[in-house]
């Protein structure tokens, strides 16, 4: 009986330990590796709609390059070290421009672009 007494306590302080030190990396990686975005768009038709949004976007306070790609509208961001905007400020930039904002997904690395055979 005496090694399930010391056994439970020691399960418990296993676990607080494992949650806080994940809470801790995912803070790290998103303040210090978070550099770009990747926002689902709905409603651009044509390059003067990208136009559009481009402007929006890029008065967001930290935003270093943007690529829209029209055709599976999709607005990738590019931030300033440390400088990351948050999920609303994009989605408001979206809607300022006239179109709707769907997933907006952050990330360390922009994926690769897919090329078409």
């Amino acid at each position: 009986m005496k090694k399930k007494t010391f056994l439970l306590p020691g399960l418990i302080i296993l676990l607080i330990s494992l949650v806080s030190q994940t809470s801790f990396a995912q803070e790290h990686v998103k303040q210090k590796e978070l550099k770009y975005a990747q926002v689902k768009v709905y409603g651009m038709a044509c390059p003067f709609c990208a136009y559009g949004l481009e402007k929006k976007l890029k008065a967001i306070d930290g935003v270093k390059k943007i690529d829209i790609d029209v055709e599976n509208g999709i607005a990738s961001l590019e931030f300033e070290k440390g400088k990351v905007a948050d999920k609303k400020t994009i989605a408001d930039a979206v809607k300022k421009a006239g179109f709707t904002p769907d997933s907006i997904i952050f990330m360390v690395e922009l994926p690769e672009k897919e090329t078409k055979p």
